[in-house]
């Protein structure tokens, strides 16, 4: 296989700083954004497998909070380490690691209840980033790979964030390709050592669902020269599309109709549509983490409907209290748009939020009829009148 369709995006600098955490570190700690989806449970999966492939031992997957269930069949799942489940292993993991590496992760604040001790990592990394020993001061190694738009962008150069990319998976794939063509890692074996088909199918499921099946943000060249290389290790795309996007429940299904037919709000003048769905609701369909995945994509099929929003209601968690202003439950909100009209400003500027032009996602302390009366006020300042 010819591997030089693919470009060298990652700096030098970058693979550089990145080849020496991982060699100077004898613990790892890879960990992602709470509610993960398959961008993030790829992604970190992903780095797993690479470690792996180096001769890395002492790899530990933690997420925050639990993951949806059509996620629970990826290669080396069983191995994460869920905070909700047990809080003491994820603590101990994410502090005493030699090297924490983030994936689709640049803001400590995402991480749920491990917030104040991955934001200590990030402070003894930002104190430490300017000596010489930073990468091997104690506790202080920190590696990123993210692609939506944040500070790490402009502040940290060594860190590999570009919010060009369309998924964090495809930072993986980049960096464990070029690492072992660049920097002579496992050099009897290089690219085709780390290219095992666990690996693969893992970058592909990333790709795959932060892109909604090569829907949307998918328009590069390159994005499709890694999947044909992914395809040479055997894993078979279209069943893995098939675990992910077929395996509903029933209930599931009951939701979405539930969603459209009885809580989609349309305002054509905007070419906005708005579902919101309180805790009541949820309940009354057993919703379980992940049900609601891909609702907010589903109103940008109407015609001359450019915008979507979802909402939907949670409980606060405990590290969130002090900013809730005595909120008892707060409303989870999803942003999606198509062509060139950004959402990402308004989940920034007023939801707390933020990331990609057309997908972006945000917050409101309080309930989902609040949040969309917020919503409803903001409209006309974010939403192009066509």
């Amino acid at each position: 296989m010819n591997y030089t369709t693919i470009s060298d995006k990652i700096t030098p600098l970058q693979l550089e700083f990145a080849a020496r955490c991982i060699s100077d570190a004898q613990s790892i700690a890879i960990i992602t954004h709470q509610n993960p989806d398959g961008d993030a449970l790829g992604s970190s999966l992903a780095m797993r497998h690479f470690l792996l492939s180096l001769g890395k031992t002492n790899v530990t997957n933690i997420v925050p909070t639990s993951f949806p269930d059509f996620l629970a069949w990826l290669p080396g799942v069983d191995s994460v380490i869920q905070y909700e489940q047990n809080p003491d292993a994820a603590t101990s993991a994410l502090r005493n690691a030699d090297l924490v590496i983030c994936t689709d992760l640049a803001e400590p604040t995402r991480v749920a209840a491990l917030s104040p001790i991955l934001t200590e990592r990030f402070n003894r990394y930002a104190a430490s980033r300017d000596s010489r020993d930073s990468v091997s001061s104690a506790n202080s190694a920190l590696l990123i790979l993210d692609h939506h738009l944040s500070k790490v962008c402009n502040e940290y150069p060594e860190q590999i964030a570009y919010p060009d990319s369309a998924s964090a998976s495809e930072l993986v794939f980049r960096l464990a390709y070029q690492l072992t063509q660049t920097q002579n890692v496992r050099e009897d074996r290089g690219f085709v050592g780390v290219l095992s088909e666990d690996f693969a199918t893992c970058i592909y499921t990333g790709m795959m669902t932060d892109t909604g099946n090569f829907s949307y943000n998918s328009c590069h060249p390159e994005m499709y020269n890694i999947v044909a290389i992914l395809l040479t290790t055997g894993i078979n795309k279209d069943a893995i599309y098939d675990r992910v996007f077929n395996a509903w429940s029933a209930e599931r299904m009951q939701l979405v109709g539930y969603c459209l037919y009885h809580k989609m709000k349309l305002f054509p003048e905007y070419h906005t549509a708005l579902i919101t769905l309180n805790r009541r609701e949820m309940y009354r369909f057993n919703a379980k983490s992940g049900d609601m995945e891909g609702i907010v994509n589903m109103p940008l099929q109407i015609k001359d409907i450019y915008y979507s929003i979802f909402m939907r209601e949670d409980k606060i968690p405990p590290h969130q209290i002090p900013d809730a202003n005595g909120a008892k439950v707060k409303a989870k909100i999803s942003f999606r748009s198509q062509g060139d009209r950004p959402v990402n400003i308004l989940a920034r500027e007023v939801f707390r939020g933020g990331g990609h032009m057309n997908a972006s996602g945000g917050e409101f302390f309080g309930n989902v009829d609040d949040a969309a009366k917020k919503f409803i006020e903001v409209m006309p300042q974010y939403m192009q009148k066509q």
